[in-house]
């Protein structure tokens, strides 16, 4: 009875011990994770994480911004099956920047594949800063998604950085004190040029009328007095 008992023990224990080793093994999942920072490239500033205004980057109109986001599958190794497949990265870029490679393009996608465990895939982009606004905080958020090689657990993930606007203040240009304007200057009156006292001399036309008449005088007399003489010289014979 007793060696009955120790076969059918001993049995259970077999068919126990069987079933362990014939279960399939478990397949351990990825585990996906995003990350991002943000660096004024302009200014060299330093790289920042911040998701929140009050410990944003400060950036200037114009600047130029770099992205990194990196994508992790913080998995441990094992034998292949907690491989991330088909991960695709996307970047929705918001109001107040434009991207440098093509100020049109709005959404930045990244298919990046296979991500094997403890690995890590990083993506670089950079854009414009276009807002004018002071204190306009822009916020950027990038995701991803991604599998299981047996296509079982789903990854997904989003991670979100803020910069913000400051624009800088213009000192107007001083304004010039006003002057008392100048009374113009009259214009002097030409002077009249004094009258010449110089007589100009007549053109000469000969002997003048009064000297004329005064030849005929004296002729008409002299001639009066010759015939007087004549006469008396004649009565007196």
């Amino acid at each position: 009875m007793r060696n009955v008992k120790a076969l059918v023990a001993s049995g259970v224990v077999g068919l126990t011990m069987a079933s362990l080793v014939a279960a399939p093994a478990f397949a351990w999942h990825p585990q996906g994770k995003i990350t991002k920072t943000v660096q004024d490239t302009t200014s060299n500033s330093a790289v920042s994480n911040a998701t929140d205004a009050g410990k944003a980057l400060t950036v200037k109109p114009g600047d130029i911004l770099t992205y990194t986001i990196t994508v992790n599958n913080a998995a441990e190794d094992d034998n292949g099956q907690n491989d991330m497949v088909n991960t695709v990265m996307t970047d929705t870029l918001p109001d107040g920047v434009e991207s440098v490679s093509n100020a049109a393009q709005r959404t930045i996608t990244e298919n990046i594949g296979t991500v094997k465990a403890g690995q890590n895939v990083t993506k670089q982009y950079q854009v414009k800063v276009t807002s004018n606004t002071d204190g306009a905080v822009i916020t950027n958020k990038a995701c991803f998604s991604g599998n299981s090689s047996a296509n079982d657990n789903a990854q997904n993930g989003c991670a979100t950085v803020v910069v913000k606007v400051s624009v800088p203040k213009t000192t107007p240009a001083p304004t010039p004190a006003p002057t008392t304007p100048s009374t113009p200057t009259t214009p002097a009156t030409p002077s009249t040029p004094a009258p010449s006292t110089t007589t100009e001399a007549l053109p000469s036309t000969g002997p003048s009328t009064a000297l004329i008449f005064v030849a005929v005088v004296l002729a008409g007399a002299a001639y009066a007095y010759r015939m007087k003489r004549y006469d008396k010289q004649n009565s007196s014979l």
